[in-house]
């Protein structure tokens, strides 16, 4: 309905007066309205019954058959079409009567005898409101339409981030968290994954404010945290990448900060990178032993040249256990507008002798006292021996009863040029041991093991780069810039092979594991134990320690393991 053409708007006239409502129809005709007769209260009845396609009505008060009020009567009314606003004509100025009318739900009055310019100003007024309301109407109608479809993509985006998470998270005894969104969805999120080596990695990552937007920051994040870990990459690598792909491809207003740990049983150590999260900490029977603080800015700001990858690393001891929190806990506020705050969580943590997950929740929930969380909350406690215990891991590094049923087998592989580059190793291995039947710790420790033969035999034998740039975390991202250009320069000329023998050894069932290079050689020999202060030269020291028997052949490109 055109909003500028009066003649689309339809008013009923009702006076038993033929004259008189001849003379109204005529003169709001002359104003472009359409206007249809009734003359008595009965045929008015009918009119709005039957017709739903009136716009106002023009009501005397005394008919021949009633009063212009009967149309009001409670019965009466549901049965209309529609019943549109009413103008009522009456010679009755007592305000007695007014009230009644309006109560009733006139909308409008003029006083006989009726002054037609009023009469028409009225009319015009009517119209304008009815404009509105349709405007109102439509607008309701839309509204409620996309509504609708914002809450079924809401659904959906909901159910497919929710399996997203669930489908990259792994559940195992030792991990205890909490999350609690203060919205539809999360921008906090906390993943537990296991690499193919064995080693435990763990997330608690918040995105930048909360819900679907903060939910769509994350996503990344989950993805490609469990394609690196489950391809093998360390820790340095996992977050630097992380970061890369946030700064490319997110808006420049969007991170996320976040905590990764990765527990590397095989050296007992702990690894923390900790980029704008409040503080881990390590208790023990209800004592803070050690803070892991934030040392780097959250993931997605810096550019790959300016990204700091360092980590601490820290030697695991018999007991104890990692708290981690969001600042969601820190900062939320009670009725005062005083936050939760690291002192009140500390003293929390310093009482408790056991998982504090529950302690700190319950004193949270009575700091708030009803207030809602103003963000997202998230709390996590790990428990990394009873994460070693529920994985079962042994430390025997003797294998033979693991694959006393294997056939013998030989499986190698040869790789060169640019395609050394890219090419996942220790993956394609661990997928063969697999396959024959190898157990699941037995093909952890295969994959450490090929993990850091290839990474020796690539960055240092042949791209020859020296471990001396990463001794301190600056040197870290040099060390990956170097390493990237280097990369460039492959030729077929530069390959490594590397080989997995099933055989008797000294009568004995064993697997042996060699690696070849066609680098000039490197010198592994300074490599004898590992040591946690150090930010790499731990790779040959870790092999011996998971191997019965390691040899390097001069000049230095070629290595033997047996398990």
């Amino acid at each position: 309905m055109s909003a500028n053409n009066d003649f689309e708007y339809r008013i009923l006239v009702v006076d038993d007066d033929e004259i008189l409502n001849g003379l109204f129809c005529a003169f709001l005709g002359s104003r472009g309205f359409e206007t249809l007769p009734a003359l008595s209260v009965q045929e008015a009845k009918t009119i709005l019954q039957t017709d739903g396609n009136i716009d106002i009505v023009l009501l005397d008060y005394q008919l021949g058959d009633g009063v212009g009020l009967d149309l009001f009567a409670e019965e009466v009314v549901p049965s209309y079409k529609n019943f549109p606003p009413v103008i009522m004509i009456s010679a009755n100025e007592e305000p007695e009567f007014l009230e009644q009318c309006f109560h009733l739900g006139v909308s409008d009055y003029i006083i006989k005898p009726v002054n037609l310019s009023l009469l028409s100003l009225k009319v015009k007024s009517l119209i304008a409101s009815l404009r509105l309301q349709k405007i109102v109407n439509n607008q309701n109608v839309e509204l409620e339409i996309f509504k609708h479809e914002a809450e079924r993509e809401e659904a959906i985006a909901k159910f497919t981030y929710e399996y997203l998470v669930a489908q990259n998270s792994q559940q195992y005894s030792g991990i205890n968290q909490y999350l609690k969104s203060c919205s539809s969805f999360s921008g906090d999120i906390s993943i537990t994954r296991q690499s193919p080596a064995g080693d435990i990695y763990f997330i608690l990552a918040d995105a930048t404010g909360h819900g679907l937007s903060a939910a769509i920051t994350i996503m990344p994040v989950v993805s490609l945290f469990n394609t690196m870990v489950s391809k093998g990459f360390h820790l340095q690598q996992i977050v630097s990448e992380i970061n890369r792909k946030l700064v490319n491809d997110t808006p420049a207003d969007r991170f996320v900060s976040a905590t990764v740990v990765e527990l590397n049983f095989a050296a007992n150590e702990m690894s923390v990178w900790n980029g704008a999260m409040p503080p881990a900490y390590w208790l023990d029977n209800g004592k803070i032993i050690q803070k892991f603080p934030s040392r780097n800015m959250a993931l997605g700001i810096l550019s790959e040249n300016m990204f700091d990858a360092d980590v601490t690393v820290f030697n695991l001891p018999e007991t104890g256990r990692l708290f981690l929190c969001s600042d969601g806990v820190i900062e939320q506020e009670n009725q005062l507008g005083e936050q939760f705050s690291y002192a009140r969580l500390e003293s929390i943590l310093c009482q408790a002798i056991t998982d504090p997950t529950q302690d700190v929740l319950r004193a949270l929930e009575l700091h708030a006292q009803g207030v809602s969380y103003s963000d997202d909350v998230s709390i996590c406690c790990l428990n990394p021996q009873e994460i070693r215990n529920g994985l079962g891991i042994e430390k025997s590094n003797n294998i033979e009863d693991y694959y006393h049923q294997i056939h013998p087998f030989s499986w190698s592989i040869s790789i060169s040029g640019n395609k050394l580059a890219n090419a996942d190793i220790p993956p394609m291995a661990n997928n063969f041991l697999q396959y024959i039947g190898m157990d699941q710790k037995t093909c952890q420790k295969v994959f450490s093991i090929i993990s850091e033969m290839i990474s020796n035999a690539l960055d240092h034998g042949i791209l020859g780069m020296s471990s001396d740039l990463k001794q301190n975390p600056e040197g870290f991202m040099d060390y990956f810039l170097q390493r990237e250009e280097l990369l460039k320069n492959l030729t077929e000329k530069d390959a490594i092979e590397l080989r997995l023998d099933w055989a008797l050894f000294d009568g004995e069932k064993h697997l042996m594991i060699s690696c070849r290079d066609t680098g000039p050689g490197y010198d592994f020999q300074s490599d004898r134990k590992i040591d946690n202060q150090k930010y790499s030269g731990r790779g040959v020291a870790l092999i011996r320690t998971l191997a019965r028997d390691v040899e390097i052949y001069a000049p230095g490109n070629f290595i033997k393991a047996i398990l």
